[in-house]
Order: structure tokens, then sequence, then C-alpha cells
């Protein structure tokens, strides 16, 4: 009798078992297509276009994902009411970390992909900066702009009339006024906000500035003079850069490489555009906060998702790790075996290219910037 008891039992395990097995819902919304979880987040401008491509749409719902955005400048994030947000994914990390803060989150923000900061021009215009010491084009054809000689141009008012130029650029043409780099807002887009902190970098003899405390009097004037001469600025990054694509803008545009490397994998670069990395520039570490689970599944799809990554690419996005850089890197060398004027535009490995990284403050720091910047 007990051998019989002993075997139901056994039968009656693996029974419950097997209806486990047959049963269990899978944690992973991959492995279960028919399930879809709908999110709503706020992206910033220049990642608009990405979650609005079809080809995007698809591979998340591959992931049992429907993602909703609505566009917003990254420091402007952390002041709307977000109650019925999934996620916010601002284009840096000092916002993203501010938000966290904000609402107590414990989970780390994730970052997916990152873009260093550049500068599109034409190349009339890059050769009159070339014979002046401002830019010069390296042996592989990697376009850097000098930020130190442009600074102590700030200093001495430098204007572009005064700069002498090469015998096909004899005619001023729109190159008049004062020599500057046309940005975002720093008070609410985060391209902005990390040109201050690039350039309080090198204020600050190619330190970070540590504390609020440490933006002196004369850091805050000098980033007043860079920022002054632009005028009404816009708040998102995609503005200035499609004012320049259309031919409207004005001729040193700050942007983000993804938003040229875009241009140039799509065939729709001006012919023209030269872009520039400034030889001390910025990374900008897009970074998603999640609220909730449903906004760490959008995080992780985006990071470890191969169909995601190669999309990423294609809009000109650094996926991070090794896997994204190398892809990154092969992408970026098919692009440049095209046509010559491609060639001069990109260099995957910034370090290789001896281009800088400033690094960036603390959100304390960086509100400390923003302020010393506004004009009195």
């Amino acid at each position: 009798m007990k051998r019989v008891i002993g075997v139901l039992t056994v039968l009656l395990v693996l029974g419950g078992l097997a209806f486990a097995v047959l049963n269990r819902k899978t944690d992973h919304p991959k492995d279960d297509p028919g399930k879809l979880i709908t999110l709503t987040g706020m992206v910033g401008s220049e990642k608009g276009a990405f979650f609005d491509d079809q080809k995007v749409k698809d591979a998340l719902k591959a992931r049992g994902l429907v993602v909703n955005t609505q566009s917003a400048g990254s420091w402007q994030m952390g002041d709307l009411k977000n109650d019925n947000l999934d996620f916010v994914f601002p284009a840096s990390q000092q916002p993203a970390e501010a938000i966290k803060a904000a609402h107590n989150l414990k989970s780390t923000p994730t970052r997916p992909f990152y873009s260093p900061l550049v500068i599109v021009t034409y190349r009339s215009t890059a050769n009159v900066l070339a014979q002046n010491n401002l830019a010069f084009e390296d042996e592989s054809h990697v376009w850097k702009f000098s930020m130190k000689n442009f600074l102590n141009g700030v200093d001495a008012k430098q204007t572009w009339q005064k700069l002498p130029r090469p015998p096909e650029n004899e005619k001023p043409g729109d190159l008049v006024g004062s020599i500057f780099l046309t940005t975002t807002n720093p008070e609410t887009s985060s391209s902005g906000a990390l040109y201050l902190a690039m350039v309080s970098y090198l204020l600050n003899g190619d330190q970070v500035v540590p504390s609020p405390d440490g933006v002196t009097p004369q850091i805050g004037e000098k980033l007043r003079a860079v920022i002054a001469p632009q005028g009404v600025m816009k708040n998102s990054t995609e503005e200035p850069f499609m004012d320049f694509v259309s031919g409207n803008g004005r001729p040193l545009v700050l942007a983000y490489e993804s938003q040229a490397l875009e241009l140039v994998l799509k065939g729709k670069a001006p012919k023209d555009m030269v872009m520039l990395y400034p030889d001390t520039t910025v990374v900008s570490d897009h970074t998603m906060v999640a609220f909730n689970d449903k906004g760490q599944r959008l995080a992780d799809a985006l990071s470890d998702d191969p169909a995601l990554r190669d999309l990423e690419i294609q809009y000109g996005f650094r996926p991070s790790g090794a896997a994204g850089a190398t892809a990154f890197a092969a992408k970026v060398q098919e692009a440049q075996n095209g046509t010559p004027e491609a060639k001069f535009a990109f260099a995957p490995d910034l370090g290789g290219a001896k281009i800088g990284q400033a690094t960036v403050p603390t959100p304390g720091v960086m509100s400390a910037l923003v302020n010393a910047a506004k004009t009195k």
C-alpha cells in the first residue's frame, strides 16, 4: 500500500510540474508576442523620428511593446506633469538624474545609446576657419574645431569680417558679425546646457567644475559672452539643425553627431555640408528614466535587442557596449566608402582621432552654469 501511495504521489508531482510548464506565463514580452504592453513617455526632439519610424515600431512590437511618445526639451521634462508617464528619455544624464531624484526612484537610469556634440557648417566656411587656425582637416579627413582659439576670439571680439579668407571665399556672403556657435536654449535643452558644460570645462583648466561655488564670475562672464550674440534661441536641437539643412541656418550650428550621420546614411545631407568635431567635445548620454516596470522593459529592449540596435545606428546613434561600438564603426566605414564628400565626416573612435571629451558636471553645477550664462 505504501508503494502505491508513493507512485501516486510521484505521478501527481510530475503532473503538476507538467501543468505548470504548459501554463507558465513568460516574463519576457519577446517570448509572448500576443501580449502587448502600451507605454507613454517623453523623449527629446532628436529622437522623435526614431520612435515614429514604422520599422522601430515593428521591432518594439516584437518585444511586446507599443510606445507612444511626445517631444520636449530635456530640461523641461522635470517640469512637465508626468503622473501618467511610464518613462522620460532626455538627451543627457544630468536631467535624467535630476528627474530620478525628484521622484525618489531607486532604479538606475539606462543609457541605451549616446552621441557626441559636433558643429555643422559648409565647406566654404570651413575653409575660412582653416585659414585662421580655427579648424583643420586631419589626415583621415576628419575636421576638428579649435575650441581654445575660438574662445580666445570671443575675448578679442573677433568678427567674420576681420578674418582673412581664401581667394575662393573673398566675398563675405553670410559671414558677417560676431563668430559664435548657434545652440539651443540651455534652460530647456540638453545640447545647449552641454555646450555650457564644455566651455566651463575648458575655462577651468580642462577640469570639471566641482561645485556650484566653482562657477566663478570670470566663468560666468565668458558663458554670457558665448550665449548673448545668439539672440533668441530655440528650445529643441532639431530646430536650428533643420534650419541649417534647409539653407536658412547660421554659419556654425552645434548639433548631435547622430543628426548629421542620419542624413549621410539616408543620402539626404547637403552636398557641401562639413561636420567638425570640437577638439574637446562633450558626449550626450541619451538616458532613460523608467517610472515603472513597463518603462524598464523598454529601456532593456533598446539596450539589448540587436534589431533595435541596428535601427539606432541608422539614426546615427552610438549604441552602448562593445557590440554596439563594433556595429557603429562598420556602418560608418560603409558610409565613408561612398562619395568623397562623405569621407571627411566621422570619427568612430574619438580617442583615436585625438578628440578630447569634457567631463559633464553634476545637475547642481549645471544649474549654476545655466544661471550664470543668463544675460543681466
